[in-house]
């Protein structure tokens, strides 16, 4: 009888490290056909699919994916933000986990205007390692695309967190598209 629990006790505990050995973290990510591990980096999918847009103070009136390839670096869908009367406040970010260990480069476009504010705080940034490491991108009008790169990112760990953060004053427009993340 005791051995039956202390063998049933084994195959629990081995069960549990077992399953614990499979969780999310250790799932390998999936880079695409070009090498890019973000998921919807062009927004083509209909919604915010494998980001999470942050409208901080809900202050930004127009968040949303926007169909109009003239607006679009690559495809025909970009994330579009605008605000008349109000501030465009926002961020929009990505966790990536599961990747091999190295070296990564982020690239990200956008394109817009800053309404005249000359304090306009535009960037693409990059977690890596409890480290943020942030790449200024500027809002230059109509179809004039900024593209921003962060390279030599060294994940260690399997896990990064890529993103870019708008904030300007009211008239603040644009369009996000294009964001890789690729390895090195």
């Amino acid at each position: 009888m005791m051995s039956k629990k202390i063998v049933s006790l084994l195959l629990m505990a081995g069960m549990v490290v077992t399953l614990a050995g499979c969780g999310g973290s250790g799932a390998k990510a999936q880079a695409d056909e070009n090498g890019n591990y973000v998921i919807n980096g062009s927004f083509e999918e209909a919604d915010f699919t494998g980001w999470n847009v942050t409208n901080i103070d809900d202050v930004t009136e127009e968040l949303d994916i926007y169909t109009r390839d003239t607006d679009c670096y690559e495809g025909v869908q970009s994330l579009h933000f605008y605000s008349g009367s109000s501030d465009v406040n926002f961020t929009a970010e990505q966790t990536i986990s599961g990747l091999e260990a190295g070296s990564y480069k982020l690239t990200g476009h956008i394109q817009g205007e800053a309404a005249g504010d000359e304090n306009a705080s535009v960037y693409f940034y990059a977690v890596v390692g409890g480290n943020t490491v942030t790449a200024d991108a500027s809002l230059d009008g109509y179809v004039n695309w900024y593209t921003s790169e962060l390279s030599g990112l060294n994940v260690t760990d399997g896990e990064i967190t890529i993103g870019v953060s708008v904030t300007t004053a009211p008239g603040g427009w644009g369009t996000i598209d294009d964001i890789t993340l690729v390895k090195e």
